[in-house]
C-alpha cells in the first residue's frame, strides 16, 4: 500500500512512524549498524565518511548512522534519498535537526550518482519493493556507487516470520497500511539463498550474507581502504 499512487498522508505517516518503531525495538537499527560497522572501521578516521542512503523512508537510519559517528568522533554526510514525495516530506521533518543528512528525491532504478560517488552505500527495507531482476541491477548500482562497500540489509521471508508479523501488527496497531503491508513485505522479501544466487547474478564479487534478530539479513561487501 505504501507504494500506490495517492496513499493515504495519514495512514502514511502512521505507518513510517510504526516503521521508526520497528526499527528503534525489533532489531532494524541494530542489523544496520552491525553490517556498517566493519566498513566504518576499515575507514580513515581523519576523512569524513560519505554515506549514500538508498530508500531512505522517513530517514531513521540515516539519523541513527548520524548518531553513531558522533558517538565515535567521525564527521559523516549522508545522502538520503527516496522517490516518493510524501515519504520524502516525513524525512525532511524527520532529519531537520541533522545537518549532516541532505535529502533528495532519486529512482532507484536509474541513478545518476558517477562511479565510486560515496564510500558506503545502504539499502535498508527496500529489496523487497522490487523484483528479483530489479534486485540484482539494485545490487549491481550499490557496488559501483561505493568506494569502500555496501550494505543491504532487509527481512527474511519465513514462515515464522509472517506469522510474527501479523501476531504484532494486530497487536500493537490498528493501521490498516501496516498491517497489510507487514504481511505483504514478508512474502515478497528474499531468502538467504536467493540474496546469494542474486549477488552472484549481479557478478559483484564475493559478499558476506548474515543473518540477524527478528528476521533480517544483510548483505555486504568489504572493498578498498579509504584512498
Amino acid at each position: 500500500m505504501i507504494d500506490l499512487p495517492g496513499a493515504d498522508p495519514v495512514l502514511l505517516r502512521g505507518e513510517l512512524r510504526n516503521l521508526r518503531i520497528i526499527n528503534r525495538y525489533f532489531g532494524g537499527l541494530a542489523s544496520v549498524r552491525k553490517g556498517l560497522m566493519p566498513i566504518i572501521r576499515a575507514s580513515d578516521p581523519a576523512r569524513p565518511l560519505e554515506l549514500l542512503d538508498l530508500g531512505t523512508g522517513s530517514g531513521d537510519q540515516a539519523v541513527a548512522i548520524v548518531e553513531l559517528c558522533r558517538r565515535m568522533g567521525r564527521k559523516v554526510a549522508v545522502t538520503a534519498v527516496d522517490n516518493n514525495e510524501a515519504v520524502l516530506a516525513e524525512a525532511r521533518a524527520c532529519t531537520a535537526e541533522f545537518t549532516e543528512i541532505s535529502v533528495e528525491r532519486g529512482d532507484l532504478r536509474a541513478l545518476a550518482y558517477p562511479d565510486k560517488s560515496f564510500d558506503i552505500t545502504l539499502c535498508s527495507l527496500t529489496a523487497h519493493h522490487f523484483s528479483e531482476a530489479e534486485a540484482v541491477a539494485l545490487l549491481r548500482e550499490m557496488d559501483r556507487l561505493s568506494r569502500m562497500g555496501f550494505l543491504l540489509n532487509d527481512l527474511a521471508r519465513s514462515r515464522a516470520a509472517i506469522a510474527a508479523a501479523w501476531l504484532y501488527t494486530r497487536v500493537a496497531t490498528t493501521n490498516i497500511m501496516t498491517r497489510t503491508d507487514a504481511i505483504a513485505s514478508l512474502f515478497a522479501a528474499f531468502t538467504h539463498g536467493e540474496l546469494a544466487a542474486m549477488a552472484d547474478a549481479a557478478g559483484i564479487g564475493p559478499v558476506e550474507i548474515s543473518r540477524s534478530p527478528m528476521f533480517r539479513l544483510n548483505v555486504s561487501k568489504k572493498g578498498m581502504r579509504q584512498s
